[in-house]
């Protein structure tokens, strides 16, 4: 009598093969001990093994999801105001370079500072505020009115304020940085305020050399390692669209206001996010207000 030889029908008993091999192997117990009979089908068998073991697996798909969570909240910065950081996906980008514009008396510098003290106080994050214009003592008021004491966190090392005539910064970075690099790596700083690029650029009446001595100024920023915000008195307008201005140089743009309104005859705080790279963001204008803990933002409040 020949010899009879068996020839599979078509390649699913070969994949099934496989994964019963695969099954013994890593599947879990109870996957391997799913009660099956002589007239269950290949397929079925596949499917039985396959819905046993992603029910027995859940620390896997745990992990899994610990792990994204844990890549994506590396990956932001929360601010901490109140209202704002759900309208940029939790905060801003890491290592990142905020641009934030605005006239007088719309509240760049407080905003600034606020992202400062709730990044030392909650979220442990030291940092280190530049001030080419106003003095530690009347930052340092103004900021206690809200209940921020700067002064305890610099005893604490936690905080540094340093302050320079803007002619003094050019020869800083002629110098790679020096006492700003300095003050940076002394206590570990991962939140950094510029208050004002305006005040700086101002130094050069040449557009060109004005440009790239910002530009330096921004690529230094970027080389520390520190999640940024750089206050501008710079119009809106020409941040968006004049070419080489700050804004396109800035990987995101925040804008201030202080505006009238007529029919109300109040004036309203306001801002607006208008730009944010790799971040899904608002482009609504949002209402905030200055309260007892600080600036609050109100995104379902209409502003006009």
């Amino acid at each position: 009598m020949d010899e009879q030889v068996f020839e599979p029908e078509n390649d699913s008993s070969i994949e099934i093969t496989e994964k019963e091999v695969v099954k013994e192997e890593v599947m879990p117990k109870r996957a391997i001990e799913t009660p099956l009979n002589d007239a269950t089908p290949a397929k079925e068998v596949a499917k039985e093994v396959a819905k046993e073991a992603v029910v027995e697996t859940p620390i896997a798909k745990q992990s899994n999801e610990s792990s994204i969570q844990t890549r994506t909240e590396k990956s932001r910065v929360a601010t901490g105001i109140k209202g704002f950081d759900n309208l940029i996906e939790g905060g801003f980008e890491k290592d990142s370079t905020v641009l934030l514009v605005g006239s007088a008396g719309t509240g760049k510098t407080l905003f600034s500072m606020q992202f400062l003290y709730e990044g030392a106080t909650k979220f442990d994050e030291k940092c280190v505020f530049i001030s080419f214009e106003e003095e530690k003592s009347s930052l340092y008021k103004h900021a206690l009115q809200f209940g921020w004491d700067f002064e305890k966190l610099e005893r604490e090392n936690k905080f540094k304020l340093l302050f320079f005539k803007p002619h003094q910064v050019t020869k800083i970075l002629e110098e790679g940085g020096g006492q700003i690099r300095e003050a940076l790596m002394e206590i570990g700083a991962k939140r950094v305020v510029v208050d004002s690029i305006t005040s700086y650029a101002l130094l050069f009446t040449d557009e060109y050399k004005r440009r790239e001595k910002v530009l330096e100024f921004f690529n230094l920023l970027e080389k520390w390692g520190v999640t940024s915000i750089v206050i501008a008195e710079n119009s809106p307008q020409v941040i968006e669209k004049e070419e080489g201005s700050l804004g396109f140089i800035s990987d995101a743009v925040i804008s201030m206001y202080y505006q009238h309104d007529e029919e109300k005859g109040i004036r309203i705080h306001s801002l607006e996010i208008l730009k944010m790279r790799g971040t899904r963001h608002t482009n609504k204008l949002c209402a905030f207000n200055f309260e007892e803990e600080g600036i609050v933002v109100y995104p379902d409040v209409e502003v006009f």
